[in-house]
């Protein structure tokens, strides 16, 4: 089989892949799994933790991927994922939990950037890189189709035994390795690993979020864009649901469901590019959340799914339409380092929000921590939002003078 036909195949194995990554069975019991042992206070830190553990690791991991190979790298932090899943299926204490969310962190800032990477740059030899708007589409529909089977399963599963779904999750993370593995690595700008070589990949794949005005100002504003909405869909969308009143195998409907909105929603979106100018798409994330999160503290069990409904889209479409603008900003060689970059600067935001919200779900409830981020939404996305859109028009006429 020819280089280039083995390439395509990276697309399909990726598609695989995904399916297998989102069936996270846990995501309408872990609340309820970690309230066994843990307070929200004891949840919030050390989900804060074992965040701070892949910031720390997301540069040099995103350096490693671009010079050792992302297959590689991405293989490794599942094995890793998938181990710490099974031995979390089996946690009844503290220090279980704590040991066990940490080194899973591990593995995913093996895998974050990587990942987005690998298929970035396996398109963009294809001559096919327009396509990468679509692909995330369209892999975020596969994806969430098995968030929503996993949903669904989850509660029922919790029922049979407490920590079968986390032993579920990770057996099927050892799936992923499998077409991970099938998988080959594009040839752009490769580069032989050393250490010298290692520390200026780092360095320099910095760079790339401060290298114009314009990359500031959209670094920006896709930390707090990202950091917002990641700190929903990762961690307090589960907490606000079962404020509302839902029920585990309520849960597992509800956010089936939702999932599978939102994905509809997206793909259809991202079919129609010509919908989908920066401007537009700038100023449409504060819209959509802060209409998702300021209500939050009088949200019911009726309008409380709207707003979940929402934040989810907002967050999911960071990952299909957001990620496409960066990565069009970043040299191949670098791009690895350059994502986990930018995923490290939201890690670094979600470990503030969460780390400090611990106490105030003990003491009140999520649906106030839902207005609190709309507030923050307003404060901080809406003038990023602006100052962005601004800039963009001034690079745009610095782009066209610099080829005239």
């Amino acid at each position: 089989m020819s280089y280039k036909k083995r390439l395509n195949k990276n697309i399909t194995f990726a598609y695989i892949s995904c399916f297998f990554s989102a069936l996270i069975f846990v995501i309408p019991i872990w609340v309820a799994y970690q309230r066994r042992v843990l307070t929200f206070t004891q949840m919030a830190f050390f989900s804060s933790i074992a965040y701070a553990t892949t910031t720390f690791l997301e540069l040099p991991t995103g350096a490693l991927a671009d010079l050792l190979g992302r297959r590689k790298t991405i293989m490794l932090g599942w094995l890793i994922a998938a181990l710490s899943n099974v031995y979390l299926a089996f946690a009844s204490s503290v220090l279980m939990f704590f040991s066990g969310f940490v080194v899973r962190a591990m593995g995913e800032a093996l895998i974050s950037g990587a990942d987005t990477a690998l298929i970035f740059d396996t398109l963009k030899e294809l001559k096919r890189e327009n396509y990468f708007s679509k692909y995330m589409a369209r892999a975020g529909l596969i994806y969430r189709s098995a968030l929503v089977l996993a949903t669904f399963l989850g509660g029922y599963l919790y029922q049979i035994w407490m920590g079968l779904p986390y032993a579920l999750m990770g057996l099927t993370e050892l799936l992923v390795i499998i077409f991970i593995f099938l998988m080959i690595e594009p040839r752009i700008d490769t580069e032989k690993f050393t250490l010298k070589s290692y520390v200026r990949q780092t360095r320099d794949g910095f760079k790339e979020l401060l290298k114009s005005s314009y990359m500031k100002k959209l670094t920006v504003y896709y930390t707090v864009v990202g950091g917002i909405t990641w700190t929903c869909l990762y961690y307090f969308n589960q907490p606000f649901a079962k404020d509302l009143g839902f029920s585990e195998i309520g849960l597992s409907w509800l956010f089936g469901t939702l999932y599978l909105i939102s994905s509809l929603l997206i793909l259809v979106l991202t079919e129609k590019e010509e919908l989908l100018t920066r401007n537009r798409v700038y100023l449409g994330f504060p819209i959509i959340m802060s209409l998702a999160l300021l209500p939050g503290i009088f949200a019911t069990k009726i309008t409380g799914p709207l707003l979940l409904l929402g934040i989810m889209f907002a967050g999911s479409s960071r990952f299909a339409i957001l990620d496409k603008y960066a990565n069009k900003e970043f040299l191949s060689k670098y791009r690895a380092t350059a994502v986990s970059s930018l995923n490290m600067l939201v890690s670094l935001f979600y470990i503030v929000v969460v780390g400090i919200s611990g106490k105030i779900q003990d003491l009140y409830n999520t649906k106030l921590i839902f207005t609190l981020l709309g507030i923050l939404t307003l404060f901080l996305v809406w003038p990023s939002s602006l100052s962005l859109v601004r800039e963009y028009k001034a690079y745009l006429v610095r782009k066209n003078n610099n080829q005239s």
